[in-house]
């Protein structure tokens, strides 16, 4: 599971987003299941910012996400910017790829909670 967020920062404000992204990252990896996280500046442009946090799975995300100091901290940063959760599905090194079988249901799109024990009536 890999969680992208982007962010537009102004200049003045970079020095106090460097430390609240760095607190938030500190949080995220400090939890189960969470492997790594980056947080990156773009070069051609100064106030884009970008942080990526990869997790062992959705759940380990689930449960990272839970903590109240995550809560109270790494949930408002996240909301600062454009976040949204990629399932990976390969990924390389010297190399080699490894792919992944996708955990997703293949009616994962058309499926809601609705339908958590099964649709009401079949659909075609």
């Amino acid at each position: 599971m890999l969680l992208v967020c982007g962010f537009t920062v102004p200049d003045s404000d970079s020095a106090e987003f460097s430390a609240q992204a760095t607190r938030a990252v500190e949080l995220l990896t400090a939890q189960p299941g969470c492997v790594r996280a980056v947080i990156g500046r773009s070069a051609d442009e100064p106030d884009q910012w970008a942080m990526t946090v990869e997790f062992t799975s959705v759940v380990a995300y689930r449960r990272a996400m839970s903590p109240f100091d995550v809560r109270e901290h790494v949930i408002p940063f996240l909301s600062r910017g454009n976040a949204s959760a990629y399932e990976i599905l390969a990924t390389a090194t010297d190399g080699q790829a490894d792919q992944r079988t996708s955990v997703v249901a293949a009616d994962a799109a058309t499926a809601g909670p609705r339908d958590a024990s099964g649709p009401a009536t079949p659909r075609a």
